[in-house]
């Protein structure tokens, strides 16, 4: 398998211990996470969290929601890791693994 093949593909990934303590601001809760990979660069990988947990600010129009009704949703995002970051990668040959229905992966909600 070639790194390019990952792309669109559920992957585990193993982090360095170096980033390990930036990863909680991504909603990574450890060094190990199950994530797509949207897309990959020279430098690194870009991975989706599908549900992380975002405050609105704003409405539709552009304009500041008062403080007491801004509220939390869960919003499709993508990290970009650097490969220095990434000890290794695991993916899984077997099609019905590759083949995520829902929405809730386990790399970012079940690791906490």
């Amino acid at each position: 398998m070639r790194v390019d093949d990952l792309k669109g593909r559920l992957v585990l990934f193993k982090f360095s211990e170096e980033i390990r303590e930036s990863l909680p601001l991504f909603q990574i809760y450890k060094d190990e996470v199950w994530a797509v990979v949207t897309g990959i660069e020279d430098f690194g990988l870009w991975i989706e969290n599908p549900s992380y947990e975002l405050g609105i600010w704003w409405d539709e129009s552009g304009n500041l929601i008062p403080p007491h009704k801004q509220k939390q949703e869960k919003l499709r995002t993508h990290v970009f890791i650097p490969w220095r970051y990434i000890k290794c990668l695991m993916s899984v040959e077997d099609e019905r693994f590759q083949r995520v229905k829902s929405e809730r992966l386990p790399g970012f909600q079940f690791y906490r």
